[in-house]
């Protein structure tokens, strides 16, 4: 298929053909100034800008040079990328943008290097998991600004993941999971289902708080996940006490939008601030939310399921994340190496 041909503009160019990353050139008093824009129809309409400046006499510095588009720029092009393609992690992602901008939203982007970034996130007392998802938001707002043409590299890339230790799992016991059950009947009943509904599907955060009805099946007892973290679809059975759970729940909220709400009828992000009381209150140690999906996976471990069937209930992209839990399952183990010993007469 031919190229198609685009119709010269005066002072508009491209200094790499091909590269969809155009320049704009005009004189004052005879001295020729260079910018760099990004899309043609930015560098048209700053060309036009610039040649009426020069008409009204505004006085231009000799070497003045457009260093291209502002971090804050790609970074809000991002954003309106993860929410145009309905991503999950969206909140997630504007969250971190946030904080990120603050920092770097005033330097032009293609100024920015990788020790740059690297510093940034070193300087701060995160957990290696934490750093490595804000490297992948400087990631993936570069990369979305190179495919559009308002950068010419992705610097992030250049960055080196921090090593993260998953080696904790921590699971409730059963006689922690009631008392922890007390303390939310105790202080906060409405929240009952969430707990219950966490407990026995074992769904991310972040899948559970953005779940809709329309992705729930009470007559099938099935919830259907689109788009989950390992980029797959992912259905999940749901058990009696599960089910129980959504049908109390939609017997007081048939509407649409999220499933889950807090007490004002507001859609319900986090469970943190009412969970952490009610550890609090049953003064279980060292346990959060997203123990309680450690919890789902040890217990199907520990009931001698399959690692298989555990990876698909999990939702983990690979064998290598479940198998962290084979060690819970010591008697299957020792089942399994006693088959080697010799049949006695």
């Amino acid at each position: 298929m031919p190229r198609k041909v685009v119709r010269k503009e005066r002072g508009v160019f491209e200094k790499v053909p091909g590269s969809d990353i155009w320049w704009i050139r005009f004189k004052v008093d005879g001295v020729e100034h260079r910018e760099k824009v990004g899309r043609r129809g930015d560098a048209i309409k700053l060309y036009g800008l610039r040649k009426g400046d020069v008409v009204r006499g505004v006085k231009m510095p000799a070497n003045m040079k457009h260093k291209g588009v502002k971090f804050g720029v790609i970074a809000q092009e991002a954003i309106d990328w993860y929410i145009n393609h309905e991503r999950r992690d969206v909140r997630n992602f504007k969250g971190r943008m946030k904080f990120i901008v603050e920092a770097f939203g005033d330097k032009v982007a293609d100024e920015i290097k990788p020790s740059d970034i690297d510093n940034w996130i070193g300087a701060h007392d995160w957990s290696p998991a934490t750093k490595n998802r804000y490297k992948n938001v400087f990631g993936k707002t570069f990369k979305i600004a190179l495919a559009d043409g308002k950068v010419t590299s992705n610097p992030a890339r250049m960055v080196e993941q921090r090593a993260e230790n998953n080696a904790r799992i921590r699971f409730l016991s059963d006689e922690e999971e009631k008392r922890v059950r007390e303390a939310i009947t105790k202080q906060f009943p409405m929240h009952l289902p969430e707990f219950d509904v966490a407990l026995n599907t074992g769904m991310r955060k972040s899948e559970q708080f953005s779940l809709e009805w329309p992705e729930v099946s009470l007559t099938r007892k099935r919830i259907l996940l689109e788009k989950t973290k390992n980029g797959s679809d992912r259905e999940i059975p749901l058990n009696k006490t599960c089910l129980k759970a959504f049908e109390a729940l939609h017997a007081v909220r048939p509407h649409s939008g999220r499933i889950f709400q807090s007490k004002y009828g507001r859609d319900l992000n986090n469970p943190r601030k009412w969970f952490e009381l009610a550890i609090e209150e049953s003064k279980v140690q060292n346990f959060r939310w997203h123990d309680l999906r450690h919890t789902f996976i040890s217990r199907l471990v520990m009931k001698d399921v399959n690692l298989r069937t555990v990876q698909e209930l999990a939702g983990h992209k690979t064998i290598s994340m479940t198998t962290r839990y084979a060690h819970l399952a010591p008697e299957h183990n020792q089942a399994a190496i006693e088959r080697l010993d010799p049949v006695e007469a």
